[in-house]
C-alpha cells in the first residue's frame, strides 16, 4: 500500500521544464563566478562601457585640455616674441609656466567657482554643497577655484595626449594583419595586434573613468564650503537649534502658565459650584461666569501662541494678548472668584516697567497663585509687587497645608519660572518659610536684561 501512495504521488507532481542546473556549477547559480554566461571579471571589466557617467567624466577631462588651448597659444606667442621667434625644445616646455600664470589669473575672476561647480555636479557626478553666498567670491575662494582650474587642465592635458596617441595606434593594431605598416608586423605575425587594439580605448576609459573619480571625490574640498565656512554654517545651525529650541520652550512656558491657570481657576470654580449647586444658585451663577472668563482667557492666549508658531507677527499694534502687571487686578479678581483671598500690594508705578519685564513679572505671579491654588488650596496668598529703580521685586506668600486637588502631572511651574526669571538674569527663590509657602524674585531693570527679555520673545 505504501508503494502504491508513493506512485500516486510522483505521478501527481508534473515534471519540470527547465530542470535546475547539475551540482558544481552552471550559469544560474547564485554567488558563482558567472553571472549570465558572463564572467564576472569580465563584467567588471566592462562595466564602465555602459555607464554614462564614464563618458561624462571623460569630456570634463577634454574639457579642461580645450580650456588650456588658448592660453597656451597665448603663451607661445609671448614666449617666440621674447626669444625671437626661436623655440627650442627648453623654450617650448616654458610655455608652460607663463600658460598656467595666464589661466591662474583669469581663474581669480568672480563666477568661475560657481562655473566649476555646475561643471563638476552635471558632468563628474560630485556631490558639491553649495558655498555661503558671504564668502563665495572671497579671495581665498577664488584662489581654491583658480587650482581647481590649473588641475583640471592638467589633467586635461594628459588626458588629451593619451587620447592623440591611443587612437591612430588602436587603428593600427587593428588593421595590421591586413594592411602594411611600419613598423607593425603583418600577416600571420599579428594575430595578436587586433585583441590589444580593441582593449586600448577600454583601457584608457578606464583610466578616464578613474580620474574622473579621482577628480568628483576631490570637488566638494576644493570647491565647496572650506573648512572656516563649514564651521561658520555648523555654528549658525547651531545657533538656528538653539533659537528654535529657546522658542519651544518659551511657547511651552506660555501655554503652561497661562492656560494651566485658567484649568486651574476653572477647576476649582466647578468643583465649588458643584458642591452648592442646589443651595446656592447666585454663587453657581457667579462661579459660570468666572469659568467662562477663564475660558476667554485661555482661548485669546492660545490663539496667540498659536500664532507665534505659524510665524505671525502679533506686533502690529492692533491686539496685544499677553497680559502684563497693569493686569494685574483682573488676575487677582480671578484668583478670588474661585474662593482664594488675595492680599495685594502695590509699591511703585508698574507703567514705567518695560514690557519684557512687566510681562515676565506678570506670569510669575500668575504661575505662583496657580500653584498655591493647585498645592494649598483656597488659603489666603498674599502677594507683593515693588517696582523699585533698578528691579522690580515680587513675593507671594501663603500658607502651608491644606489639601489642593489631585495632581495628574505637573512640576514645571518652578522649573518654567526660573527660565524666566535666568532669561532677564534676576535671580528667584522659593520654599518653605516657616509655616508659610514664600516665593521671591527680582528682576533687575538694567538695559541688558531688558535687551535680554526682548530678544527671548
Amino acid at each position: 500500500m505504501a508503494t502504491t501512495l508513493a506512485s500516486r504521488h510522483r505521478a501527481a507532481i508534473p515534471p519540470r521544464d527547465d530542470p535546475a542546473p547539475p551540482r558544481g556549477g552552471g550559469a544560474r547559480r547564485v554567488g558563482s563566478a558567472t553571472i549570465g554566461g558572463v564572467p564576472r571579471p569580465l563584467r567588471r571589466f566592462l562595466a564602465p562601457l555602459t555607464d554614462g557617467l564614464t563618458y561624462r567624466r571623460f569630456v570634463h577631462l577634454l574639457l579642461g585640455a580645450v580650456i588650456l588651448l588658448p592660453y597656451l597659444g597665448l603663451a607661445a606667442l609671448i614666449t617666440a616674441t621674447v626669444t625671437n621667434g626661436g623655440l627650442d625644445t627648453f623654450g617650448a616646455v616654458l610655455v608652460l609656466v607663463p600658460a598656467g600664470v595666464i589661466a591662474f589669473g583669469v581663474a581669480l575672476v568672480p563666477g568661475v567657482r560657481a562655473l566649476e561647480i555646475t561643471a563638476a555636479r552635471a558632468l563628474l557626478g560630485a556631490t558639491v554643497p553649495e558655498p555661503d553666498p558671504a564668502t563665495a567670491d572671497s579671495w581665498p575662494a577664488r584662489r581654491r577655484a583658480a587650482g581647481w582650474l590649473l588641475l583640471n587642465a592638467a589633467a586635461g592635458a594628459v588626458t588629451a595626449l593619451v587620447t592623440l596617441t591611443v587612437v591612430p595606434t588602436t587603428i593600427g593594431f587593428v588593421f595590421a594583419p591586413w594592411l602594411v605598416l611600419e613598423p607593425f608586423p603583418t600577416g600571420g605575425r599579428a594575430w595578436w595586434l587586433p585583441p590589444v587594439g580593441v582593449a586600448l580605448p577600454v583601457l584608457l576609459l578606464h583610466a578616464g573613468s578613474a580620474a574622473g573619480a579621482a577628480l568628483a571625490r576631490l570637488a566638494p574640498r576644493v570647491l565647496g564650503p572650506s573648512p572656516t565656512e563649514r564651521m561658520a554654517v555648523e555654528l549658525a545651525e547651531a545657533h538656528a537649534a538653539e533659537h528654535a529650541l529657546a522658542e519651544r520652550n518659551r511657547l511651552a512656558r506660555e501655554l503652561h502658565d497661562s492656560v494651566g491657570h485658567a484649568l486651574t481657576i476653572t477647576t476649582l470654580q466647578a468643583g465649588a459650584a458643584a458642591r452648592v449647586l442646589d443651595t446656592d444658585p447666585a454663587f453657581v451663577a457667579k462661579a459660570l461666569d468666572a469659568i467662562a472668563e477663564a475660558g476667554r482667557s485661555a482661548l485669546a492666549d492660545l490663539d496667540h501662541v498659536l500664532g507665534l508658531l505659524r510665524g505671525g507677527d502679533d506686533g502690529d499694534g492692533v491686539r496685544d494678548p499677553q497680559p502684563d502687571l497693569d493686569d494685574l487686578d483682573a488676575l487677582v479678581d480671578g484668583a478670588r472668584s474661585a474662593g482664594v483671598p488675595v492680599d495685594l500690594h502695590r509699591d511703585g508705578a508698574t507703567d514705567a516697567v518695560p514690557r519684557a519685564v512687566s510681562r515676565e513679572a506678570y506670569r510669575i505671579v500668575q504661575e505662583g497663585l496657580t500653584n498655591a491654588l493647585r498645592h494649598a488650596g483656597p488659603v489666603p496668598v498674599a502677594v507683593r509687587v515693588a517696582v523699585r529703580d533698578d528691579a522690580v521685586e515680587l513675593e507671594l506668600t501663603n500658607p502651608l497645608g491644606g489639601a489642593g486637588p489631585a495632581r495628574t502631572g505637573g512640576g514645571r511651574g518652578l522649573a518654567g519660572m526660573r527660565e524666566r526669571v535666568m532669561v532677564l538674569r534676576g535671580e528667584l527663590s522659593a520654599g518653605a518659610a516657616g509655616d508659610r509657602w514664600r516665593v521671591a524674585a527680582r528682576l533687575p531693570l538694567t538695559p541688558d536684561a531688558t535687551d535680554a527679555g526682548m530678544m527671548s520673545r
